[in-house]
C-alpha cells in the first residue's frame, strides 16, 4: 500500500496504487470527517481506516463520490458512512447493484466489447473469485453542489461532468485550497476529449483559484502549475 500524507493541514491523502487503486481522501475538522470516494474494495477501505485510526482520525460520517466508476465506490459498503452522490452517480450505484460481477460476466462484456480486457483485469485482481460485490447506494442525492461546513473546514462538492464520466464531480476544501479532482480530467474511457465537455469543465476548475489537485490516479498532488501542464497536453487533443 502507498504511504498516506498530508497535503495541507485538514487533508489525509492515500495516493493511488495497483491494480487501480484510485486516489482517496479523508478531511477532517472540529465536527468531524468526511472521506472523498470510498475506495475499490473493502481491503482498499479498510486499510486506509486502519492507517487512519492509528494517527487519531475518527472514522467519516459521510463518504462523497467523485463518479461512479468501480474503484471508487466500491469499497463505500465496508465504510458504513453516508453516501453522498450527484442524481446520475445515484442511478449508476443502482445499475451497479444489480450487475453480475462474476468472472463469467466480466469475460461475457469484454467479447461484447462493453468493457475493456484492463477493466476485467483490475476487478479480477482487486477482488479475486468468487468475488461479493456489495454497493451501498446514496443516502444523499444532489444536482448541481453541496456543502459540507466541518468547523474550521468547509468542503463544497460541485457537479462538473466531463469526458471521463458525465457525472463527475470535484470537492474544494478550504481553507487548504485543495481541490479533489477524482477522475474529471481525464479522458473519455475510449479516448480523447471533446470541446464542449472539456472545455466548460476546464473553466470550472480554474475557477477555484485551488493551489493543490489532487487527481485520482497521479502518483503526487499537482500544483499549479504541473495542473496547467497537464490542461495543455490535453486541450491539445481535444477534437
Amino acid at each position: 500500500m502507498s504511504a498516506p500524507t498530508r497535503p495541507s493541514e485538514h487533508v489525509h491523502w492515500l495516493p493511488p496504487a495497483p491494480p487501480d487503486r484510485p486516489s482517496l481522501c479523508a478531511v477532517t475538522g472540529e465536527r468531524g470527517t468526511i472521506w472523498l470516494d470510498a475506495g475499490s474494495s473493502a481491503t482498499h477501505t479498510r486499510q486506509f481506516l486502519e492507517v487512519l485510526a492509528g494517527e487519531g482520525v475518527p472514522r467519516p460520517s459521510h463518504v462523497v463520490l467523485s463518479h461512479s466508476h468501480w474503484d471508487h465506490v466500491f469499497g463505500a459498503a465496508e465504510l458504513g458512512a453516508h453516501v453522498v452522490a450527484h442524481e446520475l452517480t445515484s442511478r449508476y450505484l443502482e445499475e451497479l447493484a444489480v450487475t453480475d460481477w462474476s468472472d463469467e460476466a466480466l469475460d461475457r462484456r469484454v467479447a461484447a466489447g462493453e468493457n475493456s480486457q484492463q477493466h476485467a483485469d483490475n476487478v479480477k485482481a482487486e477482488l479475486p473469485s468468487p468475488r461479493d460485490v456489495g454497493i451501498a447506494l446514496a443516502d444523499i442525492v444532489f444536482r448541481d453542489g453541496l456543502a459540507f461546513d466541518l468547523g474550521v473546514v468547509r468542503v463544497e462538492i460541485r457537479h462538473v461532468g466531463g469526458d471521463h464520466a458525465d457525472d463527475s464531480v470535484v470537492m474544494f476544501v478550504e481553507p487548504d485550497r485543495v481541490l479533489f479532482l477524482g477522475d474529471a480530467l481525464y479522458e473519455a474511457p475510449s479516448g480523447g476529449y471533446t470541446p464542449e465537455r472539456a472545455l466548460p469543465l476546464i473553466e470550472t476548475i480554474r475557477s477555484f483559484g485551488a493551489e493543490h489537485f489532487v487527481a485520482g490516479h497521479s502518483d503526487e498532488v499537482l500544483s499549479r502549475g504541473q495542473l496547467d501542464q497537464v490542461i495543455a497536453e490535453a486541450t491539445e487533443t481535444v477534437a
